[in-house]
């Protein structure tokens, strides 16, 4: 391994957010929250290669074809962006910067993924109880990208739906399920027999437009372990040894890699990487 000098980006004080490989391994790119910058890092060499600015720079999500995908999530700027792969400011290109019509609460937008089709997975962190997952088409005219609401493949908070709270990272499983790391969940609907506030990992079935189930969580009222015991989860990322269970949304036995953040006194935050197992 490489040490990365990021003594040019605020001092070295970065708070790095969610990275994502390129398929080759060569670079990463990683998200500056507490410089403002999403930066293309060398891993052969530990030279940073590319970076744009990005106030509140929170979670970034790489297509096939080298678009880079990156989230501001302060509410008061709060916007999705597009970039090429090669970082360059110009390229850069607003997909969204609002709430679409009809979800409730402000716009933060957190974790990213990228679907096979080229869609996007975002989710909104309204830290208010109502966070949605939003998806959204991706289309280019003349080279210039743009993006689409698509409310039929969503989960965006109404009364019928269940509350989450606090969602960060996202990521596709081979499944097909939209795995969310949440700092906070539970609420109405099926979940109404867990305690508030409860930590974990969800998933969301997109065709059914549902949060169907809890992987593995803990309750922060009262400290009951919940499945697995799983506390503060941020993000996580899939094991290669991944195995879909015969039985529709429910994997076997299998490797999540998380980035687990513990919290402590006011908003005072360790990051710690950690893997848990799931048990079906």
């Amino acid at each position: 391994p490489h040490p990365v000098d990021f003594s040019g980006y605020n001092g070295g004080n970065v708070g790095i957010g969610n990275v994502v490989a390129t398929p080759d391994g060569h670079y990463i790119y990683a998200p500056l929250e507490g410089a403002g910058y999403v930066i293309k890092i060398d891993l052969s060499n530990g030279a940073i290669v590319g970076s744009a600015q990005l106030a509140n720079a929170h979670d970034v999500a790489l297509a096939a074809d080298g678009t880079v995908y990156a989230a501001n999530y302060n509410a008061a700027s709060a916007k999705l962006v597009a970039l090429n792969a090669n970082l360059d400011a110009a390229s850069m290109v607003v997909l969204a910067s609002a709430n679409p019509s009809g979800v409730s609460g402000s716009f933060r937008p957190s974790g990213i993924s990228v679907a096979s089709d080229g869609s996007l997975y975002v989710n909104d962190n309204t830290r208010g109880g109502s966070d949605s997952i939003l998806h959204y088409t991706v289309s280019s005219t003349g080279g210039t990208l743009s993006a689409t609401y698509d409310a039929t493949r969503s989960y965006a908070v109404s009364p019928t739906n269940n509350a989450l709270e606090f969602l960060f990272g996202n990521n596709i499983g081979p499944d097909g399920l939209i795995y969310v790391a949440a700092l906070g969940g539970g609420g109405s609907g099926s979940f109404s027999t867990r305690d508030p506030y409860v930590d974990g990992i969800y998933a969301f079935d997109p065709g059914a437009g549902m949060v169907s189930r809890a992987v593995a969580g803990f309750s922060e009222k009262g400290g009951t372990f919940g499945p697995s015991g799983l506390a503060a989860p941020k993000y996580l990322q899939f094991d290669v040894n991944f195995i879909t269970a015969n039985d529709v949304g429910v994997p076997e036995p299998a490797t999540l890699a998380l980035l687990v953040t513990a919290l402590a006194g006011l908003g005072l935050r360790r990051r710690a990487a950690a893997r848990h197992t799931m048990q079906r």
